[in-house]
């Protein structure tokens, strides 16, 4: 590739990817330029005669390479927008969906201040997004994945939150260090697919991000029942507990595993009218 010119090198580039299959070539290779040049995607397009440096060129050449093998997007910028802050992602750690945003908006509503628990909390953004919303708040953000907890306490780190967090690692929620009747809010968004569908998946996510955050177990509902129960017990009366989970087919047996401390409050639907949210009150 001889010309060094920022549009025809973008041309390329996206020809590239659309080769491989990448959705919205011509938007990731904005991204990757945006990230690697340090501006904005107006500036691009209007400096398209630009000529690019030689290591620049090197820089978005090696990210076009990674995102032409499909690697995410986000891990190639190594970081993703959530709510009102961007969160640094990396291997080992989910990438924050746009979707959990609508899990987050429904911890809010009432949670003014208190304990909050973050129950597989990944890259932090629930825990991060939940500080930053609700000074009076401190969260207990929980993985079993020693790369998220590492990711999840530099996010928190850099939000200025950490004073107001604990990082726990380990994967069953009894093992969390928490007094009975002590928390106002649990918020968990765990691994919820079949493990039977994970094959399914994009290549993007099949191939990348942990299977550890997506598999549920035969039905999907692996990680509930060992939620559910422990939320009956350290919740106070009143406290609230939302999870996302996987569409209408995990509705009624999930439902089915509520336990008689816990009354279901709602369930919300997300932009695509799918069953997303279900959110239970502590009696």
């Amino acid at each position: 590739m001889t010309d060094k010119k920022l549009s025809s090198l973008s041309r390329a580039w996206r020809g590239r990817l659309e080769s491989a299959g990448v959705d919205n070539p011509g938007l990731d290779v904005d991204l990757i330029c945006m990230e690697v040049l340090g501006v904005s995607r107006t500036w691009l397009h209007c400096h398209g005669d630009m000529e690019l440096r030689p290591d620049d060129k090197k820089r978005v050449d090696e990210k076009v390479s990674r995102r032409e093998r499909r690697e995410p997007l986000h891990y190639i910028l190594g970081k993703c927008p959530f709510w009102k802050s961007s969160f640094s992602v990396g291997e080992g750690c989910l990438i924050p969906r746009p979707e959990t945003e609508f899990l987050l908006e429904a911890a809010l509503e009432g949670f003014s201040s208190g304990l909050a628990v973050d129950w597989g909390t990944g890259s932090g953004c629930l825990a991060g997004s939940l500080l930053m919303e609700v000074p009076c708040a401190s969260v207990v953000a929980v993985d079993r994945s020693p790369a998220a907890i590492d990711i999840a306490y530099r996010n928190l780190s850099d939000l200025g939150v950490l004073d107001r967090a604990l990082l726990w690692h380990c994967s069953d929620p009894k093992d969390i260090p928490i007094k009975r009747g002590s928390v106002d809010l649990i918020v968990s968004n765990p691994p919820y697919i079949p493990t039977s569908s994970l094959s399914g998946l994009m290549d993007e996510v099949v191939g990348y991000e942990p299977l550890a955050a997506l598999d549920g177990g035969d039905d999907g509902l692996d990680p509930y029942r060992a939620l559910l129960p422990w939320a009956e017990v350290v919740l106070r009366p009143g406290g609230r507990l939302w999870v996302e989970f996987g569409g209408e087919e995990q509705v009624k047996p999930l439902l089915e595993l509520t336990p008689q401390g816990l009354s279901v409050m709602e369930i919300r639907k997300d932009l695509a009218l799918i069953p997303r949210l279900i959110g239970w009150c502590r009696v």
